[in-house]
């Protein structure tokens, strides 16, 4: 077997070490950013949890955390708590934009500048590169498709007739309506 550098560690061994020290090491370091508009500062990562402090638009902060939509903050004035990500702009997706690099600013704010994707809010490039589909949770989900047979004699059961509905004319240009 070919050994590392390290003496009596494989390299497979010391290769999972240095990524797992890597993966430890990323979590330590925080990132500064800055609030996009004012918002309140959360004691923990919920809608419903008590304000700690009110963050103003364009004030520093420093990301410590990150739980799904929600980042761990803390102010220059040492106000801690959470804030939601949209509500916030990494200095890493600010130096990619200013780059020119519109696709890297997606997965670090999830904005490219036109639409939001909110569904990748709170995920790496790195996770989003190593996701894989569970085939189970797939098989599962399909054990639950009925036929159309079966959909057709649920419905005859029950006092349900078929109504025809025109589809809606689309609206040229955006398909979000203002509001």
């Amino acid at each position: 077997m070919t050994q590392s550098r390290l003496p009596g560690l494989p390299r497979r061994r010391a290769l999972a070490l240095a990524m797992a020290a890597t993966l430890a090491g990323g979590a330590v370091l925080a990132e500064s950013g800055a609030v996009l508009k004012d918002t309140p500062l959360r004691s923990e990562p919920l809608g419903s949890a008590s304000e700690v402090a009110q963050l103003k638009a364009r004030e520093t902060v420093e990301i410590t955390a990150r739980q799904g939509a929600w980042a761990g903050v803390k102010t220059s004035a040492g106000a801690e708590g959470w804030a939601r990500i949209l509500n916030l702009r990494t200095a890493s997706a600010a130096a990619a934009t200013a780059a020119g690099l519109q696709l890297a600013s997606v997965f670090a704010t999830g904005s490219s500048g036109r639409s939001v994707s909110t569904g990748v809010k709170g995920l790496s490039a790195e996770q989003l590169i190593g996701a894989s589909p569970d085939s189970r949770q797939v098989a599962l989900l399909d054990g639950f498709a009925v036929s159309t047979g079966d959909a057709s004699s649920f419905a005859a059961q029950a006092p349900l007739s078929a109504q025809r509905v025109n589809y809606l004319a689309e609206e040229r240009g955006s398909r979000r309506r203002n509001r």
